[in-house]
């Protein structure tokens, strides 16, 4: 059901109808009156005479949610002539509504700030991910060049994260729908950084980290495709073809003379785990790599996101979760709580209930405080283009009262976010050739 829906216990009511403790919902372009939400719970007079100067007639009342019911609607004594609607910067003499309106000028100047910053991102993002297919065939025919322009890329990517403090991870809406060793790769290696960073690693640790995760998967390129997107349960020859992969993958950079030896080992024992039930050689504990640590957690992360099989695709807040009461043991356990804390309560890609009835998609974390995220919220009335993006943390009255499930969101709702059902991760922006160096 759309959010904007009127549910058999809402109803229409007139402004005049208006008293503190009333629940409503503004059926108004957000850009028409002062306040952030169109939906809100009316706490002081001066609120109601804000809403009649921006010319509001009629909201939405909800009951459910309301203190008190409307007051009565008086029988006009005599038919009054109809005010003009007043324009919506306030005059000068009217200070309440000059506030409120400064306060929603610098919201809304905000708001275009950060639409750009998304922008920019995800033409980042889209212009990287353009070049993957390069990278790979060139590693895989042994090329030379391919081994420095993927150190290139990484170191970029990599310097980043180390030395702006500020990074943003952002939510990337993706145009293709078919899941491929390109996104994945990206994904892997973009979180790898966020969390090598976090973990202190030295900046050659993070080159190292960061190209052993751009080409872990490097080896599934020779297990036919039919095998590779064949939802389980895989035969046992199936399987064990699938556990070659790691070998596969060192035996491919292997030909690029220059290709770091610790991204060599990440490849080799991505899939080992913590617990000495993975593979291809059952290691345990630290004798792992602690690259190839970092690694398999978020390469799990990804896979719970993105499984093959959509309808088993978990939400970032659901696998996290899941991560932390079916796979701890096998993950470590110091670099998995890490990675927990990196992406906060509500990861990139989660969709979330408000408690004053919203549905918001976390766009980001919060570097400073993961636990408010940024957030963009569905409005019928606002076109996607122009979607609010704002930041929990200037929203103190509201919280997040539910995760939700994408399968169970409305199509509307869905292709209001862009949401495809895959997570995938970037940036804020990748330096250029010159800045780095």
């Amino acid at each position: 059901m759309s959010i904007l829906t009127i549910s058999e216990s809402e109803k229409r009511i007139k402004i005049e109808q208006l008293q503190p403790g009333v629940y409503i919902r503004l059926q108004d372009s957000w850009f028409d009156h002062p306040f952030l939400f169109n939906s809100l719970k009316i706490k002081t007079t001066a609120q109601i005479e804000s809403l009649k100067k921006a010319g509001i007639a009629e909201v939405i009342y909800d009951p459910e949610k309301s203190d008190c019911q409307p007051l009565p609607l008086e029988e006009p004594k005599a038919k009054p002539s109809a005010p003009p609607k007043p324009a919506s910067p306030p005059s000068p003499e009217d200070p309440v509504m000059k506030l409120l309106w400064q306060i929603k000028k610098d919201r809304m100047g905000k708001l275009k700030e950060k639409q750009e910053n998304l922008r920019k991102c995800n033409d980042n993002y889209q212009d990287t991910l353009k070049g993957m297919p390069d990278i790979m065939d060139s590693i895989i025919s042994g090329s030379q060049e391919a081994v420095g322009n993927a150190k290139i890329l990484i170191t970029r990517i990599a310097a980043k994260f180390l030395t702006d403090d500020d990074s943003v991870m952002h939510l990337m809406a993706i145009k293709e729908t078919e899941e491929n060793i390109y996104y994945h790769s990206l994904n892997v290696s973009v979180l790898a950084l966020m969390l090598g960073a976090k973990a202190g690693l030295t900046p050659v640790e993070m080159r190292d980290l960061g190209m052993g995760a751009l080409f872990h998967d490097i080896g599934k390129t020779r297990i036919d495709n039919k095998v590779l997107k064949k939802t389980p349960p895989l035969t046992k020859a199936e399987q064990s073809l699938i556990h070659l992969h790691p070998q596969y993958g060192v035996e491919i950079v292997a030909q690029g003379r220059d290709f770091p030896i610790s991204a060599a080992v990440i490849i080799s024992q991505h899939h080992e785990q913590y617990d000495g039930m993975g593979y291809p050689r059952r290691l345990k504990g630290e004798k792992i790599s602690k690259l190839a640590r970092i690694i398999s957690i978020v390469n799990l992360y990804d896979n719970l996101c993105n499984d093959v099989d959509p309808k088993k695709a978990l939400n970032p807040n659901q696998a996290l979760s899941f991560m932390y009461t079916k796979w701890k043991k096998a993950l470590d356990p110091g670099f998995l709580t890490l990675f927990i804390r990196s992406l906060g309560v509500y990861p990139p890609g989660t969709p979330v209930m408000l408690s004053n009835g919203l549905i918001a998609l976390v766009m980001s974390v919060n570097p400073q405080n993961p636990l408010k995220p940024s957030l963009m919220l569905y409005d019928a009335n606002i076109p996607k283009s122009e979607a609010v993006i704002c930041e929990m943390e200037d929203l103190p009255e509201v919280t997040v009262e539910k995760t939700l499930r994408v399968e169970n969101l409305p199509p509307e709702i869905c292709n209001y976010f862009n949401y495809t059902g895959k997570t995938n991760y970037f940036f804020d922006t990748i330096q250029s050739a010159d800045e780095s160096r």
